[in-house]
């Protein structure tokens, strides 16, 4: 939302104030903001509001280190709120390109004050100092609480506003003529308004209308809570609403805000020890906070240290100067705390960031179940090997891991670097020289590791895992993760890691072994045809070949052969029943039959006699072997022409192209191989004379039934093909006839398809 819709009616004139660039801004804009809405708004309301003006505030002091101006217009139904700054950079634009120009502290307790609100860089260093992003905290806070916002831009800077709306129970604003007292407490207020010391660096102004209004009204400069009549508000619980759009972190902040709201303190922080159980790490501050020694210190739970403290550090004009030492060294109300109340609210802080710690463990948990999921599916989903490889090496980086490599055994040899991956791909080249370097630590880790245990190593400076890839009683190699120096693996991401690797181990153990099978598949395929065309004198031979898509390790029964016999060549094209090992023995019997009859000089109607009677005698119960065939014997004829004499057995016609382009079916119909007995079968002949330039195009049934849908490319679309063919080589006419077939079927060919083209030589 961008723009403002008409306002509400107000009920009192606009107020502001406008605080500096400092850590104290944030708190001043919470008094100000209980100062002008306490009584008119019910609590739950008034709760959001501080929420919302001091986040958006902090974003003002941290990302743009201007003055923040807010505005507040109270309205018959609620309260409209608005924070401007004075940075020229629009919402979300620039963000990490311009450096805020921050103001210098004035002096060592400017200074010390910034570091509560993560200030650590005074001259715009860009870790945590990047432009307002629009989608931040504060926003999503606004967008999740407010009943309306938007935001304003101008030359000199830009605004954030919102609109809340009071519960219907609430007790409407009390109206104030303009110059009139407020009541008792109002009155008090307001006579010593013109003589109440503003915060430093604070100047509140009314807006226009008000201006206009009155002279005695203006605005009273946020103050120390219980000063000027304005009673301390009692910390109060999270409306239910608020928290749940907070984070635990977010909560805790918020009821520190409110405890400060009511105590004489200058400041308070929250603190617990960091996951690494070393570092401690602040989880909320606001104020001026000071050495340690001045603060007063609260266990948030006095059971279990492990949850943090609260650290509270007493006003300067307080009724106690701040002796520093833990919290029972002070007694009771020596400096103005209610020690009771503090409890109180280091309970609800212990509880919510326990509530948050338990929210993040399982949301923790389900992240790491889920990558898990999604992993495995994404390694059992493939079962190319270097695919396999490359993507284990990216799916810990970086969410788990800065790098990871790769290894796999080899016999009789070191483990190799199959793949790398690296968060950064600058870096990538270097690191992968130094992962095969013989004499590096990586590489002695990766040599040693044994057994299922994750090993932890130092590599390249920082914290490395080596886990062996281990899979069916076999080590296939070793999977190495490592982390930026400081960056230490904690114990359920090492658990984590050890499952990945073992799945993955599996993952790549059955990639490893599709991929043999692949390839003993893809050379007994190529057995069943010869490995290169003969060169016959007169005669141009083309060939090609297409396997079905769904053909994976199955071995196609599709070949052709061409032999060479007393009698001259012949030509010989088959389909097997059949896919697989027994479609490679059946067309290993067939191939063999063919060769040894040719080369005796047999007819070829008594070869596939013999070639019937031997399929039908290896075939055993229940598993009977069949074929079908189109042979063919060539001699070249003197004057350029070529004779050719064609059996068919139970194998599609062949198609002969023309000298005048036109194409035709040929061949007789014969008995199908190794079904019928010998006094049963028939194989008729026919003798066909090719001029030069004319074309025998054998092939198998894979063409004729490409299918489309359930239409099939068939004889006529073949024969029309054939005919296109005019004037090409036997191998453009054997191509041009194949990429017509995997046209049709839209590349997915439900067969494998052989062709075998012998064309007359012009």
């Amino acid at each position: 939302m961008n723009a403002d819709p008409a306002a509400g009616d107000r009920v009192a004139p606009p107020r502001s104030v406008e605080l500096p660039p400092t850590a104290d801004s944030p708190r001043s804009a919470r008094r100000f903001v209980q100062d002008v809405l306490r009584g008119n708004l019910d609590e739950d309301t008034l709760d959001s509001a501080l929420l919302l003006v001091t986040e958006l505030v902090t974003n003002v002091v941290v990302h743009a280190g201007t003055v923040a101006t807010v505005g507040i217009a109270l309205e018959s139904a609620g309260v409209r709120v608005s924070v401007s700054d004075r940075h020229p950079v629009r919402i979300g634009v620039g963000r990490r390109e311009t450096q805020v120009v921050r103001p210098r502290p004035a002096g060592p307790d400017d200074l010390e004050s910034l570091d509560g609100l993560g200030l650590e860089d005074l001259d715009g260093r860009p870790d945590g100092l990047e432009g307002l992003r629009e989608d931040g905290r504060g926003l999503a806070l606004v967008d999740a609480l407010a009943s309306s916002w938007g935001t304003e831009h101008v030359a000199g800077g830009k605004t954030v506003w919102f609109r809340l709306t009071a519960a219907a129970s609430a007790q409407p604003p009390e109206r104030v003529p303009p110059g009139a007292a407020r009541g008792a407490e109002g009155a008090e207020s307001t006579a010593d308004a013109g003589n109440a010391p503003s915060a430093e660096g604070t100047r509140t102004t009314e807006g226009a209308e008000g201006a206009r209004a009155t002279e005695g009204a203006a605005v009273v400069a946020p103050s120390n809570p219980g000063s000027a009549g304005v009673p301390p508000r009692l910390p109060r619980l999270i409306a239910r609403d608020t928290a749940r759009a907070l984070s635990a972190e977010g909560e805790v902040s918020e009821l520190l805000a409110q405890l400060l709201d009511a105590l004489p303190a200058s400041g308070g922080m929250v603190r617990r020890p960091a996951a690494d159980g070393v570092r401690v790490e602040t989880v909320a501050a606001m104020g001026r906070a000071g050495a340690d020694a001045q603060a007063r210190v609260f266990p948030l739970d006095p059971t279990q240290d492990s949850l943090g403290e609260l650290l509270l550090w007493p006003s300067v004009d307080g009724t106690a100067s701040g002796a520093g030492g833990p919290a029972d060294s002070h007694p009771e109300g020596h400096d103005g705390f209610d020690v009771e109340r503090v409890q109180l609210v280091s309970r609800w802080m212990a509880l919510a960031l326990g509530g948050g710690d338990m929210r993040r463990a399982e949301e923790r948990r389900i992240g790491m179940l889920s990558f898990l999921a999604e992993a495995s599916d994404l390694l059992a989903g493939n079962l190319d090997l270097a695919r396999s490889l490359a993507l284990l090496a990216r799916l810990p980086v970086p969410r788990l891991a800065q790098w990871c490599a790769v290894y796999l055994n080899h016999e009789g040899a070191n483990p190799t670097l199959e793949a790398f991956g690296h968060a950064e791909e600058s870096q990538t080249a270097a690191l992968t020289r130094a992962a095969v370097d013989p004499d590096g630590a990586l590489m002695a880790a990766v040599r040693a590791a044994r057994g299922d245990q994750v090993q932890m190593v130092t590599a390249f400076g920082g914290p490395a895992l080596v886990v062996v890839l281990q899979a069916r009683r076999r080590v296939l190699g070793v999977l190495a993760l490592g982390r930026a120096p400081g960056h230490a693996f904690l114990a359920d991401e090492m658990d984590l890691l050890a499952d990945l690797a073992r799945r993955a181990a599996f993952a790549v153990d059955n990639a490893r072994l599709y991929s043999r099978q692949v390839e003993l598949a893809g050379t007994l395929q190529a057995g069943l045809r010869p490995p290169a065309l003969p060169n016959i004198p007169g005669i141009d031979l083309g060939s090609a070949y297409g396997a079905a898509q769904s053909a994976g390790l199955d071995v196609g029964g599709d070949f052709f052969d061409l032999i060479h016999g007393p009698n001259g060549w012949t030509v010989a094209i088959g389909d097997v029943c059949g896919k697989g090992a027994e479609a490679a023995t059946v067309t290993g019997v067939a191939r063999a039959v063919l060769r040894l009859l040719t080369g005796r000089g047999a007819a070829l109607e008594e070869l596939l006699l013999e070639l019937n009677r031997a399929l039908r005698d290896t075939a055993t119960a229940g598993n009977a072997r069949f074929c079908t065939m189109a042979a063919a014997s060539m001699l070249p004829l003197a004057g350029g022409n070529a004779r050719f004499h064609l059996h068919l057995a139970g194998h599609p016609q062949p198609v002969v192209l023309h000298q005048d382009g036109s194409a035709s079916l040929v061949g007789l119909a014969g008995t199908l191989l190794g079904v019928l007995d010998d006094d049963e079968i028939s194989f008729p002949g026919l003798e066909l004379q090719l001029q030069a330039g004319e074309s025998l195009v054998l092939y198998t049934d894979g063409v004729v039934e490409a299918r489309q849908g359930r239409e099939l490319f068939g004889e006529q679309r073949l024969v029309d093909a054939v005919a296109g063919c005019h004037g090409l080589s036997a191998q453009g006419v054997a191509d041009r006839v194949l990429s017509a077939a995997e046209r049709f079927a839209g590349g997915n060919l439900r067969d494998d398809v052989a062709i075998l083209v012998a064309r007359v030589a012009d």
